[in-house]
């Protein structure tokens, strides 16, 4: 029997703080109420086995939306934190798009730390699992550069994290292929 799919998840929209560094950025009330009726939707078979989130509160809010719909334990693991980057703001897109084409730019974490943590991350959580379904909460960056990792050189990274939503949730099944994890809305 095949292994269930591991399903990554993008963190919710956090509430920009200006005064804040990204990492500490939390999602607002509204946004955890849209991330509770959108963890309704999520495709997790009988229920979630391993619910492994970054560490980052926006994650980690997400994660305990999740958790609320399919009762989990949310595990924070640092691994599974964003790319390091030594700014946001004006530009950023255009760079994060350079840095997934494979750039390094300045002060950006290299792409083999990135992917051997975020690997190190998932082995962990689907080792935990037992063979039970895994739910993992990152961010955009960090998803991309672990996922073109583990697909190859065919998929592609800048494409990918620019279809990500707020949050978002993809599946990887045994045989590698990726798919979006959201059935449509209903009604």
């Amino acid at each position: 029997m095949a292994p269930p799919p591991v399903t990554y998840v993008r963190h919710a929209m956090p509430a920009v703080d200006e005064r804040a560094d990204p990492s500490a950025w939390h999602l607002d009330d509204a946004t955890r109420a849209h991330a509770r009726a959108w963890a309704d939707r999520l495709e997790v078979g009988d229920g979630i086995g391993v619910l492994v989130s970054s560490t980052e509160p926006k994650a980690l809010e997400t994660a305990a939306a999740i958790a609320e719909r399919w009762p989990a334990d949310v595990v924070g693991d640092a691994r599974l934190r964003e790319a390091a980057r030594p700014w946001i703001g004006t530009g950023y897109r255009a760079v994060a798009h350079r840095y997934l084409r494979g750039e390094a730019p300045d002060g950006w974490e290299p792409h083999a730390e990135v992917a051997a943590r975020v690997r190190a991350a998932v082995q962990d959580a689907r080792d935990a699992a037992h063979g039970a379904p895994v739910v993992v909460v990152s961010h955009g960056l960090a998803l991309s550069i672990h996922l073109g990792d583990r697909l190859g050189v065919d998929f592609d990274r800048e494409s990918f994290w620019s279809r990500l939503a707020f949050p978002d949730a993809w599946a990887l099944d045994a045989d590698d292929v990726l798919h979006r994890s959201l059935p449509a809305p209903i009604g």
